[in-house]
C-alpha cells in the first residue's frame, strides 16, 4: 500500500486566464496517472474552465480528446475532458483517476479572469521514476536506454496496489450517486433475459445514463444505452454541455459501449425521443423500463415517453440483443442518484430488488469497489482491464524492472478467484467487483471465455513469474487451479492430428485456432508448467506434461512443418503462409530445430511492413490500414535474439520502438499498443500509448543485450550471454533484482577484447558464456567457439576475454 501521498509538482508557475488569453497547455514531460488537482489563487467573478487530458498533444485539439475511455469503466473517469465551475479560491480537484495522460488543456469557457497555479497530480500509483528502480539498464546506445524505460514506465502505471483505484461511485442514504463514468452493470442480472426495470433518479447535473443488454463475456458489443438529459436550467448547466448529442428533455438511445465513434469499437446513436414535460434537477422521477426480446419501451412517472420494435433501427446489421446485464453510469459531466431499482418478470415476480444505499452491498455488486488486489492492468488509461494474454509481456517487464512480485502474484491471484469450474482462466477481469462473484457470470452465457489461446499466454506468464521469483509457496498455494488450468487446455488436443484445436471458440488471437502459434505456444506452455509442477513436488504432472510437450512438438512438426517452402504454416489448410506468433513461439518453446529456425527467419523479410513486421503473411502488404503489433513482434523479438539475429533485432529496437521516441507530441515515455506503418500511433487518439504488451523491448534488452538469464527458478543458477557484438552497442551496465539480492553484470568491447564484471548474490552459481553467434550472426552448432567460465556468487568476479 501507499505510505504517503504522492504528486507531480510539475507546473509550479502561475499563470492567468482571461477572454483575451483563454488557453493554457501543460505538459508533464511523460505519462501520468492520478487525481488532477490545482489551486486557484485570484478570480474576478464565478467563471467556467474546461480541462483536458491527453497521451498525445495532438488529442488536446480533439473534441472529446483521446476519449471517451468506453470500453469499461474500470474505476477511472471514462471521459478526458471535464468542467470545473469556479466559485473561489482553493484547491479544485477531480474525484475521478485519469489513468494514464502526458498533456493537459485548461480552456476559460466564460467571462472574467482567474489566476491558477500550481498544477498538480496526485498520484494512484506511487513515485514512477525509471531512474530508481531496484534493476536497471544502461549502455552506450542512448536509444536503447530511453527503449529500456518505455516497458519500465509502462508497468508502473498499469500496476497498482490494492485500493489505490478508488470507486467511481457515492453510496449514501440518498442512493448511489454516478458522474462521469459509462454504465458499471451489476453482476447478480448477468442472464437477465425479459423483465421490467425500474428505478428512481434523481439529476445533480446535465442528465443520467442506463443500459440493458450488457454481456460481460462479450464486453466489446457493449449494450442497449438509454441518456435521460435534464432541462439543462441555467443555473447548473455547463457552457459546454453538448446539447446536440442529449438535447434538453429527451432520452436519447443507442447500441455498443458509446454514444458516439471515438473508439475501434462501432457504436450506433439510435436517436432521441422527447420527453412530454420539462425534465428538471433536483425531483425524483420513476423510471420504467420494459425489456423484451426485441422491444423496449420506457416511461417515466408513469408517462410514456417511447414504446419501439428494436428491428426498426439499424446497428451496423446485426439484431440488438437486450439479454445481458443492466447498469448505470452518466456522460461527460453529468451526475445523478440511483435508488429502489427493482426488476420483475414478465409476470409480475420480483427478481431482483437493490435500494442502492448501502456501499458494502452496491459496490461489489457493480464493480465499483476499490481494487480488490494488487492488479497489473492492460493499459494505464484505457483498457483498465486484467486481459490475461498481455500479461505475459507485463510479468516479465516487472521482472527487470520494478520487482513488484505483488504486483505479479495478485494479478494472478484475482485471475484464479474468476476460474471457470472448467478450469478455464478469465479473459479480462475488471478491477472492482467482490472476489465472491460467481465466475460463470463474466463468459459468454455463463459458459466459457473468448480467445482460448489467452489461457495458454497465462501460463506461460506463470513460468516467467517462477522464473523471477521463485515463489513456489504460491505455487503450492494454488496448485489445484494452476494443474486444471493446464488440464483444460490438455483436453483439447486432437486425437486426430495430436495438435491442440480450440477451433470449437470460433477464433483465437495469435492465430488460427489449430494453427502453428496456438501450439508452438501450448508447447512453451506445458513445457514451462512441468518445471513448476516439479518444484512444487507434483512429478505425476511434471512428467506428463513434459511428454504432452515433446508429442505436441513432434506433431507440429510433423502435421504443420512445411518442408518445401521451410516454414511453419499459418494452420493445415493454409500451407502457403505463416505468421510472426508462431515464427517467434517454435523458437523460444524449442519447437523448431537449428536448421528449420534458420530456414523460417529467411522467409522474415517478406513480413516487413514499415517499422516491424505484419502479423502474417495472410495479411496484404498493400493494405494501409494494417498496423503493427509490439506485442506479438515482441514474441519475435525473443527469437532473433535467441537465434543471434542482430540485423532484424536492430531494426526492430530502432524503428518499431524507436517509433515510439520520435515524435515529442506522442512520446508518453511508455511503450505503445499499435505502432501504424506511418511511426504513428497505430489507432490514432484510441491508440493506447502507455500498454504493458507492447514493451517487450525492456525484457529483451535485459535478458539478451546485457545477457542476465535465469537458469533456474530464482536466479539461483543463472547465465551471462551478452549480446557483444552485432547489436549497435559496445558497453552495458546492468542487474536485476533476485530474491537472493542483485545481480549485476557490466561488460564493454574494445577491439578484439571483452571486459565482463559480474556481481551475484551468495548462494548463486551461473556461467559467463561468450557466444560466437553474435559475431557470426547467428548460433553456431554445438557452441563451438563460445567461451564459457563457471562462476560462484558471492564476491565479484573480473573477466578479460581475446575473441
Amino acid at each position: 500500500m501507499l505510505s504517503r501521498t504522492h504528486f507531480y509538482p510539475r507546473h509550479l508557475v502561475e499563470f492567468t486566464l482571461s477572454p483575451r488569453s483563454p488557453y493554457a497547455t501543460l505538459d508533464y514531460g511523460a505519462d501520468v496517472a492520478g487525481f488532477p488537482e490545482f489551486e486557484v489563487q485570484e478570480l474576478s467573478g464565478p467563471v467556467q474552465i474546461e480541462v483536458k487530458y491527453s497521451e498525445q498533444f495532438t488529442g488536446l485539439l480533439e473534441p472529446f480528446s483521446d476519449g471517451p475511455s468506453l470500453f469499461v469503466s474500470s474505476l477511472a473517469n471514462a471521459f478526458r475532458v471535464e468542467t470545473f465551475n469556479i466559485t473561489g479560491t482553493g484547491r479544485y480537484s477531480s474525484k475521478l483517476i485519469q489513468g494514464g495522460q502526458r498533456w493537459q488543456g485548461i480552456r476559460l469557457l466564460t467571462n472574467g479572469t482567474v489566476k491558477i497555479g500550481p498544477v498538480s497530480f496526485r498520484s494512484s500509483v506511487g513515485v514512477v521514476d525509471t531512474e530508481a528502480l531496484p534493476s536497471r539498464f544502461h549502455s552506450s546506445n542512448p536509444l536503447y536506454n530511453k527503449i529500456w524505460k518505455l516497458g519500465a514506465r509502462a508497468v508502473s502505471l498499469a500496476c497498482y496496489d490494492p485500493g489505490s483505484q478508488k470507486s467511481i461511485w457515492e453510496v449514501s442514504r440518498n442512493g448511489a450517486r454516478v458522474e462521469s463514468s459509462l454504465p458499471s452493470y451489476s453482476v447478480k442480472t448477468w442472464n437477465f433475459t425479459e423483465y421490467d426495470l425500474e428505478f428512481e433518479v434523481k439529476i445533480a447535473r446535465g442528465g443520467a445514463m442506463w443500459s440493458i443488454g450488457y454481456d460481460f463475456g462479450i464486453r466489446s458489443q457493449g449494450g442497449v444505452l438509454f441518456n435521460l438529459a435534464s432541462s439543462y436550467p441555467a443555473e447548473s448547466t455547463y457552457i459546454n454541455t453538448n446539447r446536440t448529442l442529449f438535447p434538453p428533455s429527451t432520452i436519447s438511445l443507442a447500441r455498443g459501449v458509446s454514444f458516439v465513434n471515438q473508439t475501434t469499437l462501432s457504436s450506433y446513436l439510435l436517436g432521441s425521443i422527447p420527453v412530454p414535460f420539462d425534465v428538471q434537477e433536483g425531483l425524483w422521477y420513476r423510471v420504467s423500463t420494459v425489456v423484451r426480446s426485441g422491444h423496449l419501451a420506457v416511461s417515466l412517472n408513469n408517462t410514456q415517453v417511447f414504446n419501439v420494435s428494436l428491428s426498426d433501427y439499424s446497428a451496423g446489421g446485426s439484431p440488438i440483443s437486450t439479454t445481458g446485464a443492466f447498469g448505470f453510469g452518466a456522460w461527460q459531466d453529468q451526475s445523478a442518484y440511483i435508488r429502489s431499482v427493482q426488476a420483475r418478470s414478465p409476470t409480475g415476480q420480483i427478481i431482483y430488488q437493490n435500494p442502492m444505499t448501502n456501499a458494502t452491498v452496491v459496490l461489489p455488486e457493480y464493480g465499483v469497489h476499490d481494487n480488490y488486489f494488487a492488479t497489473c492492468v492492460d493499459g494505464a488509461r484505457r483498457d483498465r482491464l486484467v486481459w490475461l494474454g498481455d500479461f505475459v509481456h507485463t510479468s516479465r517487464i516487472v521482472g527487470v524492472t520494478t520487482g513488484r512480485n505483488d504486483h505479479v502474484k495478485g494479478t494472478f491471484q484475482q485471475l484464479l478467484t474468476y476460474q471457470m469450474p472448467t478450469g478455464q482462466l478469465p479473459m479480462a477481469p475488471s478491477l472492482g467487483f467482490s472476489p465472491d462473484a460467481d465466475p460463470k457470470s463474466f463468459a459468454v452465457r455463463g459458459i466459457a471465455h473468448l480467445l482460448p489461446d489467452y489461457h495458454i499466454l497465462a501460463l506461460i506468464s506463470m513460468t516467467s513469474y517462477m522464473e523471477y521469483s521463485d515463489d513456489v509457496a504460491f505455487a503450492r498455494q494454488t496448485w489445484d487451479q494452476w494443474r486444471s488450468a493446464v488440464n483444460w487446455l490438455a483436453s483439447y488436443r486432437s486425437n486426430e492430428t495430436g495438435l491442440i484445436d480450440l477451433s470449437s471458440f470460433g477464433s483465437a488471437f495469435l492465430g488460427p485456432t489449430s494453427g502453428s502459434a496456438v501450439n508452438t505456444a501450448s508447447v512453451e506452455a506445458f513445457t514451462g508448467m512441468a518445471t513448476v509442477a516439479k518444484a512444487v513436488g507434483d512429478t505425476e504432472s511434471a512428467a506428463k506434461w513434459s511428454s504432452l510437450a515433446g508429442s505436441l512438438r513432434a506433431a507440429v512438426n510433423a502435421v504443420l512443418w512445411n518442408g518445401e517452402r521451410g516454414i511453419y504454416s499459418l494452420e493445415a489448410s493454409d500451407p502457403g503462409n505463416f505468421s510472426v506468433a508462431a515464427l517467434g513461439f517454435a523458437i523460444t518453446s524449442g519447437t523448431a530445430n537449428l536448421t528449420q529456425a534458420q530456414s523460417a527467419l529467411s522467409h522474415l523479410p517478406a513480413l516487413k511492413l514499415g517499422p516491424g513486421y505484419r502479423d502474417s503473411s495472410a495479411v496484404a502488404s498493400s493494405d494501409s490500414t494494417a498496423n503493427l503489433s509490439p506485442n506479438t513482434n515482441g514474441f519475435l523479438l525473443s527469437a532473433l535474439l535467441l537465434q543471434k539475429q542482430t540485423a532484424a533485432s536492430t531494426f526492430l529496437f530502432q524503428n518499431l520502438w524507436g517509433a515510439m521516441l520520435a515524435n515529442e507530441s506522442s512520446n508518453s515515455g511508455a511503450s505503445w499498443e499499435y505502432v501504424s506503418q506511418q511511426s504513428e500511433p497505430g489507432y490514432g487518439q484510441y491508440t493506447s500509448l502507455s500498454h504493458p504488451w507492447g514493451g517487450a523491448a525492456t525484457y529483451a534488452l535485459t535478458k539478451y543485450v546485457a545477457g542476465i538469464q535465469p537458469d533456474s527458478f530464482g536466479y539461483k543458477t543463472w547465465i551471462i550471454e551478452p549480446a557483444y557484438a552485432g547489436m549497435g552497442v559496445d558497453a552495458v551496465n546492468a542487474s536485476v533484482m533476485t530474491p537472493s539480492g542483485p545481480l549485476s553484470v557490466s561488460w564493454s568491447t574494445c577491439d578484439s577484447v571483452v571486459t565482463v564484471d559480474i556481481d551475484a548474490p551468495p548462494g548463486t552459481s551461473g556461467k559467463l558464456v561468450l557466444s560466437r553467434g553474435w559475431i557470426s550472426g547467428g548460433p553456431v552448432a554445438g557452441h563451438e567457439g563460445d567461451f564459457v567460465q563457471q562462476i560462484e556468487g558471492g564476491q565479484p568476479v573480473h573477466i578479460t576475454h581475446h575473441i
